[in-house]
């Protein structure tokens, strides 16, 4: 059931987010046209197209339209995939549409489980345009000859040696880094719909209220992150400093980058647990759609 309320979430946002991917990828082309062709035989001053000063002025100001209209849909992508991610949470399980989601035969943990995936991974979708508008813009800057530098085998084999020598052990630092920061956007995206099932126990001013409890959630988590950091630098990180200073250069190197990175997962998971399930037990407990 899982799997079929997650192909129901894809399907609503992609109908809304699908058309500005496409707007992004299409602003993006023409950003590239109009860049490729500043730097064309058009601006050669050996030929002449009817007038290179009208010409070089038209140029410019199509280079400035779609400029503009690039940084629009740009910023438009990421505010509107904010918005329907959570529109599809508010609406869905906060609003009238709640009465339906909650009659399904399934686990409350199983509707609040498929929001967060679709949302996640439409996140990521937004992120991936936006990067690939940027590239596409790049081609345009500078042509494709330097994509070929991106099939250099040899120059490939040079750079992750370069990389092993520098940072060793990069690729389990690498794979531990990505783990937490998928850790670390689950946990802003659950912060964010514990606070909107918060902000629904009150019964005026729901979205105001629900501003607030993010607000209150960031204030307490600030809070006990300066105090643990007080008490690790009160105690000498509990005699990791000590520890880290009897070891070789690559071992201390190696550990403090574990306990870094493990310590960030360990609080992400942490955080991630208590807005999950602070949001499950809300909306299977305390859940009022009047």
């Amino acid at each position: 059931m899982l799997k079929k309320l997650c192909k129901y979430e894809f399907k609503s946002i992609m109908r809304t987010l699908l058309p500005i991917y496409l707007a992004v990828i299409a602003v993006s082309l023409i950003n590239a046209v109009s860049l490729g062709l500043s730097s064309g035989p058009f601006t050669n001053n050996d030929i002449q197209i009817f007038d290179g000063t009208i010409l070089y002025w038209i140029l410019g100001l199509m280079q400035l339209v779609v400029g503009f209209a690039y940084f629009a849909v740009l910023v438009a992508l990421f505010v509107l995939t904010m918005v329907v991610i959570l529109q599809r949470f508010y609406k869905g399980l906060l609003c009238d549409e709640g009465y339906l989601m909650f009659t399904l035969p399934v686990k409350t943990w199983q509707l609040i489980t498929a929001k967060g995936i679709a949302a996640f991974v439409m996140s990521i979708l937004s992120t991936i345009t936006a990067v690939l508008s940027i590239f596409i813009l790049a081609i345009g800057l500078s042509g494709i000859s330097w994509i070929s530098g991106l099939f250099d085998f040899q120059g490939w084999v040079q750079f992750f040696k370069a990389l092993s020598k520098a940072v060793p052990g990069w690729p389990f630092y690498g794979l531990l880094l990505l783990v937490v920061l998928i850790a670390s956007g689950l946990s802003s995206l659950y912060q964010m719909y514990c606070a909107m099932a918060i902000g629904h126990l009150a019964h005026k001013h729901r979205i105001l209220m629900s501003v607030a409890a993010y607000i209150a959630i960031n204030m307490v988590f600030s809070f006990i992150g300066g105090l643990l950091m007080i008490l690790i630098g009160e105690t000498d990180g509990f005699g990791i400093l000590q520890i880290l200073g009897r070891m070789s250069y690559v071992q201390a190197y190696h550990t403090g980058m574990c306990i870094l990175l493990f310590g960030m997962l360990f609080l992400s998971l942490v955080q991630l647990a208590v807005f999950f399930f602070g949001t499950e037990r809300i909306l299977s407990r305390k859940l009022n759609l009047e």
